[in-house]
């Protein structure tokens, strides 16, 4: 063999490794968590946006689980909603490329469950939620009490990522 083909040959064994080392540690949920990555600010300021809102409502009512945003319904926000909060979670939505189908708020224990729960008919995948709570054990023990299994997976302080199986 001329040194040019074995010069070939190693190259191409090289490349054949690093393809099957990017496949074999490929994680597809993951490339779901990157608009949670790319747009933090846009889920941080959504988030406190809605505490807020909740907060002055739970001083009113006994508000449970509320949709904040349902793709579903007409109208799809709920009557205490603003504009500014509305125009945050309609660009997270467009970011996902309307894969965005709830905003749900709830508490765990008297701290504040906030889900994004995103394609929720599985038309590209499993579903996947992405889950602000101040405690990773509440989260578990939220989704422990539903009859799913799941994935957890820590994204960055009191962010969680949820892939439903």
């Amino acid at each position: 063999m001329s040194r040019r083909t074995r010069s070939f040959l190693g190259m191409t064994i090289i490349l054949m490794l690093a393809a099957a080392g990017f496949i074999i540690r490929y994680d597809p949920s993951e490339a779901k968590y990157g608009i949670f990555r790319e747009h933090r600010g846009q889920f941080d300021a959504v988030k406190s946006e809605t505490l807020l809102l909740m907060d002055s409502l739970d001083e009113r009512s006994d508000i449970g689980n509320t949709f904040i945003y349902s793709n579903n319904t007409a109208p799809p926000f709920h009557d205490s909603v603003n504009t500014e909060l509305q125009d945050k979670i309609q660009q997270i939505a467009a970011w996902s490329r309307d894969s965005l189908d709830f905003v749900r708020y709830s508490r765990q224990d008297g701290k504040p469950l906030l889900r994004f729960v995103f394609d929720w008919e599985r038309e590209h995948g499993p579903t996947y939620h992405i889950v602000y709570c101040a405690s990773q054990s509440m989260v578990e023990q939220a989704y422990a009490a539903e009859p799913v299994k799941y994935k957890l997976t820590s994204l960055a302080d009191g962010w969680y990522g949820i892939e439903i199986e």
